[in-house]
């Protein structure tokens, strides 16, 4: 977590990180930060209108889904037995008496409100669809395997959202609620989809086991305001060692340390628990060893560059013997890596690519993968090439890499290969491009057939609404869109979309009203509000839209006002 980019977090983080530790954490000397934060949102009725209780609660695609609403043409890989010799039992809620499940997810929820809308918070839509596609598939492993609080129902349970951050360095993070971020540099520095899936999996061990939680304790205001300036110095020091000299002296420095690192006990059983979920889910066992491996032999443990994910997850030569102990007790067999991985992983390198210069390496980077023997580099290069054209508005020169991607990805694939034989990633991009050369239609049809397929998407429906809009059918693309945004009222990019349509329709108080809902979602109570009061100021909307804008209008002030009441009393005990 230490690894997040502080040119960009540090001023949200200091803002929900003073408020959220004043307020209700607490730590043991060997626990990791859990920061909290909360916000739930209030239902106005209508078609239009916000439901539900939180974000976490209603964010569809985010969350845990059925094996029913999983789509046919994603991989189905043999299921590995169980292992009943290290089945954990449910160590209840030993976290419970600081910290309850909801609270932890209301937290959670506010942290997100800050974190989106960073620009470290990557808003690519294939990278999101794929690490949450992965999440529930190991949580249906968890669910089966009746790991503790895995089948948790109601208000207890955790709602999953696993988010990039624009980082080339190797890390990943769970926050309280069950959201887990993973740097993009994980992700590109990971051989496998079995690796990627392995630390996920250790992370959900962690949310499962409610870690974070049960390092809560008593302490005080005061205490709680110095841990908050020292971890903001620790993340600091990631990119600015001089910078944070002032707020690391001395033995303040060995304590964050501590307090960003996870106990070796609590390594230990997420290891276990993630071991259990990886194997129950079909992906290649050997995957958190092999990564694992991987890191140790690269940095070395005690050196100072060693990966951020080593640091706030200590990594013992034990943790790694342990893990390859359990691999060989499982029967040997090959599980093939899906294509979709090498896709995405040309993506996570485009996103922390930042600057000109940047993407001029990058360019030289995928055109090296494209010549390369291996066939997930090939397909990693050329899709990358092709993505960068499309950035440079060279969608002929895209197409043709896209379709050198596509030939090589169905010669990879066997007549009986259990590897998906259809790409979001491929498919999205090629809606795109058609889009950008005017094949409006085309690229609706293709969006559609790719939202059919992969009907969680988030990428696919996005491409349908742009896809839409651009045809003029901006009836139809609202209609979609009042569905989406009643069924994930705290979906940041359906009002944003939202707002988008009713700009086009010349619907000035609607466009106003689902851009406060955005804000409000960002956590810009003023800008949220400043936008309804606008809504409700205009003419032009029927009887029904007016009591909905006035209904939200007055319980954002509402929420405003408790949350500056709340800050006030944070203030005035420190």
């Amino acid at each position: 977590m230490d690894d997040i980019k502080i040119s960009h977090f540090a001023s949200r983080a200091r803002r929900y990180l003073s408020y959220f530790l004043v307020m209700i954490m607490t730590m043991s000397s060997n626990a990791q930060l859990a920061w909290s934060a909360s916000s739930a949102s209030t239902a106005p009725s209508g078609d239009v209108s916000v439901e539900g209780n939180s974000a976490a609660i209603q964010n569809i695609g985010r969350a845990m889904q059925s094996p029913d609403a999983r789509s046919a043409n994603l991989p189905t890989r043999s299921v590995a037995p169980t292992q009943p010799n290290i089945i954990l039992p449910d160590m209840g809620d030993p976290g419970g008496d600081a910290l309850s499940r909801v609270d932890e997810r209301k937290y959670g929820e506010m942290i997100m409100r800050e974190i989106r809308p960073d620009p470290d918070y990557s808003n690519d839509l294939p990278l999101y669809d794929y690490l949450n596609e992965m999440e529930r598939r190991l949580l249906q492993s968890a669910k089966r395997l009746q790991l503790g609080g895995a089948n948790e129902q109601g208000s207890g349970a955790y709602q999953y959202e696993i988010f990039g951050v624009k980082d080339s360095s190797i890390n990943a993070f769970a926050l309280p609620g069950g959201f887990i971020g993973f740097h993009t540099g994980l992700i590109v520095s990971a051989e496998s989809d079995s690796e990627v899936a392995s630390v996920m999996g250790h992370e959900t061990g962690h949310v499962l086991q409610r870690h974070m939680a049960r390092q809560l304790d008593k302490q005080s205001t005061n205490t709680m305001i110095a841990l908050a300036g020292m971890v903001l110095g620790a993340l600091a020091a990631s990119r600015n060692p001089s910078a944070a000299a002032g707020l690391m002296q001395g033995g303040q420095a060995i304590a964050v340390n501590n307090q960003l690192s996870y106990s070796r006990d609590a390594e230990r059983e997420a290891d276990r628990v993630g071991f259990q979920i990886l194997s129950g889910s079909g992906y290649d066992v050997h995957g958190a060893p092999d990564f694992f491996q991987r890191l140790q032999k690269s940095t070395g443990i005690m050196d100072s560059g060693v990966p951020a994910y080593v640091r706030t997850h200590p990594l013992t030569t034990e943790r790694i013997a342990d893990m390859q102990d359990r691999v060989r007790s499982m029967p040997n067999r090959t599980v093939p890596t899906a294509i979709e991985f090498y896709f995405i992983k040309a993506r996570a390198r485009l996103e922390q690519s930042g600057t000109t210069s940047g993407l001029y390496d990058l360019k030289n980077t995928f055109d090296s993968l494209s010549k390369q023997s291996q066939p997930g580099k090939q397909m990693e290069g050329l899709y990358g090439l092709a993505l960068i054209a499309q950035r440079q508005g060279k969608t002929d020169q895209a197409e043709a890499y896209l379709q050198d991607a596509r030939k090589v990805a169905h010669a990879e694939i066997a007549p009986n290969s259990t590897l998906q034989r259809q790409s979001l990633s491929l498919d999205i991009t090629t809606s795109e491009l058609a889009l950008a050369k005017g094949k409006n239609e085309e690229a609706l049809q293709i969006a559609q057939a790719t939202l059919k397929a992969y009907p969680m998407s988030y990428a696919a429906g996005a491409a349908i609404i742009n896809a839409e809009l651009k045809m003029g059918r901006t009836n139809e693309a609202i209609a979609w869109l009042k569905a989406r945004t009643k069924a994930q009222p705290n979906e940041i990019l359906w009002w944003g979309l939202l707002s988008q349509a009713y700009d086009q329709a010349k619907n000035d108080p609607m466009r106003h009203y689902a851009l406060g809902e955005k804000y409000a979602l960002e956590g810009s109570w003023n800008a949220a509000i400043e936008q309804l009061k606008i809504a409700r100021s205009l003419g032009g909307s029927d009887f029904y839209q007016a009591s909905t804008i006035d209904a939200r209008l007055r319980d954002m002030q509402r929420r405003f006002q408790e949350e500056q009441k709340d800050l006030g009393r944070t203030s005035n005990k420190s």
